[in-house]
């Protein structure tokens, strides 16, 4: 059932004093979603348990399945079959254990479309080999490759939910894939070889692999699982002579990794090459006495009650779509136990054809209504979740695309160091596009250049305007942390194309966040000045704003990144690596009451509804307490689950809990976010580490370009690219006058050290893993690489062609994966 769209009426008794004087009150907006297409009412008496490192997550997951009785279900975008999840432990060996018992394994990942490559096919032939191995009976392990559906834009679309349920008891949600690299704990190591990490789980998607694998090498064992698969890899001679997909699957069945593909590029995809979709092995990883992994920041959920009955319902309704052995229906609600408090809202993005398609697969249909349309739950949670707050919001997510008005900053020709990497391996071609454009009948040129248009940047600007605007001055701030750019290499034209708008977003757009503060800022500045049309500065057309000093902003928001560095080697071979945090997490926590954690990222792509199948979890625990949030000795109230996870992670991220240079000076801002001073100290170490880390290491994102001593340059999207006016006069076309050192995405740049040698001493005076955001990196500079903003947008309208081939698979994609959710890696793709 839904929930009602229109909420009760409620009657509010007013206190008045004697003498007419209404006592202050306070009236509670509805926190829960309750559109007509909701996918689930809140349910209460649930038990909620947080994860903020992969190791945790992985190490309780081992032990839910290593007791479970009769069934275990796995949704992701990426499953690996071959996923570390304890040091000699692989997703195999737990699910193969759990298939001598006897317990039934469904497993369905998202059926990838080339030219994106998330192992889907390897994943499933190696785990149905399960059913062969010794001790196995029954053929306990089915595995559904999850197609797209969606009727508009089905070529950008893919199944991002992230949720393991076992025995139908027990249900995990979040941010973490059951994958490569989510194998991390609180002390974010960059040494790619530390706790067992093999091949494709020694993970970096922002440098080029400069290591090398060996078929033959007795002591990392790897594996080609396509020969699993193919015709001729199943004959065999009885007594004989083994079949080569037997031997393929006992090899893995003994501890063998997954050998990596290379990778097959846009104009593979669109011209057929002959290496199109032929998985050839790339013996190619990361060389750990050069090269850093990349850290993970994620954060996950077990969720144990009412709620675990719809967590279910989302996997067996998705599940019985795809023909395969049909699963029964999930439990009522009703049925559970209650054995917490909290009360949990599971909420879905799901295009309508998804919901229209699961709703046929139904084998009872009388307790069930009819869909009538697309679920967008998670986006209406969040600017619910915003309009709501009423003293502070904290945002980890891995995208900020959200709608920023009209485009701002540099216009006309692209930027040199932009046509630099259009014209380079992993650029793209105005033919492409042109393919694009012909393929999509919808799509035009205006589309491919469509702006966001979820609201979130918009309800923020709009709470904080409130904030501003407010005679009484009340202390308001968001903080937002993200990941300093895309995963995936700086030359690649979706990369690039995606910082070009999360920038728009952020600050040069005319409605982004930044400005928009701006605007209000402007606005309270005329009307305390008396000026009546104060007001005029939210018109569109209007620049008044741009006198406000962006710093003025900071009093509002705070803008981080995560970063860390280490030192490999000794000797005549040290040398000094850094590499960011990668930020994956889907999380808003408010006044430290509410949370919001799930799959969703804040871009078109998860929150619109026809675009990826997202799932997420609302939380209100109803174990409160009272906590001074403010900083002012004053008590307010809190919920358990939210203030324990926002600190969990704040004491993470400031290198408390993995005892990694740890910021202890920051804990009365761990207690007291609300407060100024929690503000200014947060930001004034991440500035003095952003600094540090700019001293060090030339090639990272940055405020200013290296080349100028001055600083009055903003650095270029390729940090070394010098953007003095009297190179750029030159560079008319990318030149190599204009590029003056190498980048991580070269292989030569890891053939000596890059670190600057003077500078290294300020790496050991880092405390913590934050860093700002670099506001001014791109200032001026052109880098709207054309290309399908499909991907990270919502647009285009039903196709008037079938967009769907013989395997109901799109055609193509555009993009090296998803950017919604686009980890984006050179070797493979994660989200």
């Amino acid at each position: 059932m839904a929930i009602s769209a229109t909420p009760p009426k409620i009657t509010v008794n007013q206190i008045v004093a004697k003498d007419g004087t209404p006592a202050a009150a306070t009236l509670t907006s509805n926190l829960w979603v309750g559109s007509p297409n909701v996918f689930s009412r809140p349910t209460e008496g649930n038990k909620i348990e947080a994860f903020t490192t992969g190791k945790a997550y992985f190490a309780n997951l081992i032990a839910a399945f290593d007791t479970a009785t009769s069934e275990i279900c796995i949704a992701g975008w990426q499953v690996s079959w071959d996923a570390l999840l304890a040091p000699g432990v692989r997703l195999y060996d737990v699910l193969l254990r759990a298939a001598k018992r006897g317990v039934r394994i469904y497993v369905m990942p998202w059926n990838d479309t080339e030219p994106i490559q998330t192992y889907d096919d390897e994943t499933k032939a190696v785990l149905i080999s399960i059913n062969d191995q010794p001790g196995v009976h029954g053929e306990p392990v089915r595995v559904g490759l999850s197609k797209s559906v969606a009727a508009v834009n089905p070529t950008y679309f893919s199944h991002h939910q992230k949720q393991v349920v076992v025995d139908r008891k027990i249900a995990y949600v979040g941010g973490i894939d059951l994958s490569y690299g989510r194998y991390d704990d609180a002390t974010y190591d960059l040494h790619a070889d530390k706790d067992g990490r093999q091949v494709l789980n020694s993970y970096n998607g922002c440098v080029a692999w400069v290591g090398t694998l060996s078929e033959t090498d007795p002591n990392v064992v790897i594996v080609n699982a396509d020969d699993l698969t193919g015709a001729l890899d199943s004959a065999s001679v009885p007594y004989l002579m083994k079949s080569n997909a037997s031997k393929v699957a006992g090899t893995a069945a003994r501890g063998a990794w997954q050998v990596p593909y290379a990778k097959n590029t846009l104009m593979d995809t669109m011209v057929g090459n002959p290496r199109f979709s032929s998985n050839t092995p790339d013996l190619h990883t990361l060389d750990p006495k050069r090269q850093p992994r990349m850290p993970w920041q994620d954060v996950h959920s077990r969720i144990e009650g009412p709620a675990v009955s719809d967590l279910l319902r989302s996997f067996v309704n998705r599940w019985n779509t795809l023909g395969d052995e049909r699963l029964d229906p999930a439990p009522a609600t009703t049925t559970y136990a209650k054995p917490g408090k909290a009360f949990i809202q599971v909420l879905r993005s799901a295009p309508a054809a998804l919901c229209a398609a699961e709703y046929k697969a139904l084998a009872d249909k009388k307790e069930t209504k009819a869909p009538s349309g697309t679920q967008d739950d998670i986006h209406a949670a969040m600017v619910q979740l915003i309009q709501k707050a009423s003293h502070f919001i904290y945002i980890e997510t891995q995208f900020f695309v959200s709608g920023f008005g009209h485009l701002g900053g540099a216009t006309g020709t692209l930027s040199p160091a932009a046509q630099f990497v259009k014209d380079g391996p992993n650029g793209i071609s105005d033919s492409a596009l042109d393919g694009v454009r012909w393929y999509h009948t919808s799509t035009t040129k205006g589309d491919v250049d469509e702006p966001p248009r979820n609201k979130v940047c918009a309800a923020l600007v709009e709470r904080i305007r409130k904030a501003i605007e407010d005679r009484k001055r009340p202390n308001f701030h968001v903080y937002i942390t993200l990941p300093v750019h895309p995963e995936g290499l700086l030359n690649d034209a979706t990369v690039v194309a995606q910082v070009y708008w999360t920038m728009q977003t952020l600050v040069f757009g005319s409605r982004s966040l930044l400005n928009g503060i701006r605007r209000a800022l402007k606005a309270r500045e005329l009307r305390d000045a008396k000026d009546p049309a104060f007001n005029r500065v939210y018109d569109e057309g209007n620049t008044e704003y741009e006198s406000v000093d962006v710093e003025k902003c900071f009093a509002y928001v705070t803008l981080l990144n995560l970063r860390t560095w280490a030192k490999l080697g000794s000797g005549k071979d040290e040398r000094y690596v850094t590499e960011q945090i990668y930020v994956h997490t889907k999380m808003m926590i408010v006044d430290d009451l509410y949370a919001l954690v799930g799959s969703a990222n804040t871009n078109d792509r998860s929150l619109l509804g026809e675009r990826d199948s997202e799932i997420a979890v609302l939380v209100m625990d109803g174990e409160a307490s009272r906590a001074d949030i403010k900083g002012t000795g004053n008590q307010r109230p809190v919920r358990k689950f939210a203030r324990a996870l926002r600190m969990s992670v704040w004491e993470k991220l400031f290198g408390i809990t993995g005892g990694v240079r740890p910021a202890t000076h920051l804990r009365s801002a761990i207690a007291a976010p609300a407060s100024p001073n929690s503000w200014r100290s947060i930001q004034q170490q991440a500035k003095k580490n952003a600094q540090a880390y700019e001293a060090a290491f030339k090639f990272v994102p940055r405020n200013s370009d290296p080349n100028d001593k001055s600083g009055s340059t903003a650095a270029s999207v390729l940090p070394i690219w010098d953007r003095s006016p009297s190179v750029q006069q030159r560079a008319t076309k990318a030149t190599p006058e204009a590029k003056t050192g190498l980048m991580p995405f070269e292989p030569a740049f890891w053939s000596s050290p890059q670190h600057v040698v003077s500078a290294v001493g300020r790496l050991g005076q880092t405390q913590g893993f934050l860093s700002a955001l670099p506001i001014r990196w791109t200032e001026g500079e052109n880098n709207r690489i054309a290309f399908p903003t499909a991907v990270i947008v919502q647009n285009g309208e039903p196709s008037t062609q079938t967009p769907f081939d013989a395997e109901n698979k799109p055609a193509f994609a555009l993009v090296d994966e998803p950017p919604d959710d686009a980890d984006q890696p050179s070797k493979t793709t994660r989200t």
